[in-house]
């Protein structure tokens, strides 16, 4: 038992020692965020008011949860033109900020519910397509409060891809070994958590006059595959 125990910490000090060497010499993959996301969203949309609001004021946050989620960059940003109204939500990590799980773990699903938010419905890895852009496959929901329906698109883009919610409604605690499995070594990506929701369905908005304006902009993040 005495052996076993010394081969075991042999190899965890071992392990940990290769890790420590591998992000010494290893750098992070390079980034693709260069302008701030205030100036990439447009804020003034003909026919269009847009407002900015601190995150923690928004469904997924508060002060406590800004402050540990350590953003590198954010925005909260609501349009309005009449009756309909579009909120774009977006975090930034620079490589190696956080984890992915830690990042991807407060979605609608599990903030906006807290907050008092009811789940009417949800679909997982969706097409999402407005006009002449196609974007990476989306988590979708509807949320209900106080009579007020939102429909809402998310992703959590992790080097430029979608980190999936495969397990759904199962949580995993071996969530991290999943995310080795799947990335190797190489866990310091840069992420996006982007939100956008409405008021109005997805078909709606794309026939209103200045909503692409908002979709040129959120191509810019890595949700596009096409050339921009």
């Amino acid at each position: 038992m005495k052996a076993f125990t010394l081969s075991l910490g042999f190899f965890v000090f071992l392990t940990v020692l290769g890790l420590k060497f591998y992000f010494l010499f290893v750098p992070p993959p390079s980034i693709t965020l260069v302008d701030p996301l205030a100036q990439i969203i447009p804020s003034e949309i003909e026919g269009w008011v847009s407002e900015d609001f601190d995150l923690a004021t928004s469904a997924e946050s508060s002060d406590r949860i800004a402050s540990f989620l350590n953003f590198d960059d954010s925005l909260y940003r609501v349009f309005q033109k009449g009756s309909t109204r579009v909120g774009v939500y977006i975090a930034y990590w620079t490589p190696g900020k956080v984890s992915y799980r830690w990042a991807g773990a407060h979605t609608p699903d599990t903030c906006w519910v807290v907050n008092g938010w009811t789940r009417k419905d949800r679909k997982y890895s969706v097409p999402f397509a407005v006009n002449n852009y196609t974007f990476k496959n989306a988590e979708f929901g509807i949320y209900e409060k106080d009579s007020t329906i939102e429909k809402v698109y998310f992703w959590h883009l992790v080097g430029g891809q979608p980190f999936g919610y495969a397990q759904k409604e199962i949580p995993n605690i071996f969530g991290s070994l999943i995310d080795i499995q799947k990335y190797g070594l190489n866990l310091r990506e840069e992420q996006f958590f982007i939100r956008l929701s409405s008021n109005q369905n997805l078909e709606t908005l794309s026939k209103i006059d200045g909503f692409d304006q908002i979709i040129e902009g959120l191509a810019k993040l890595s949700l596009s595959d096409q050339p921009l």
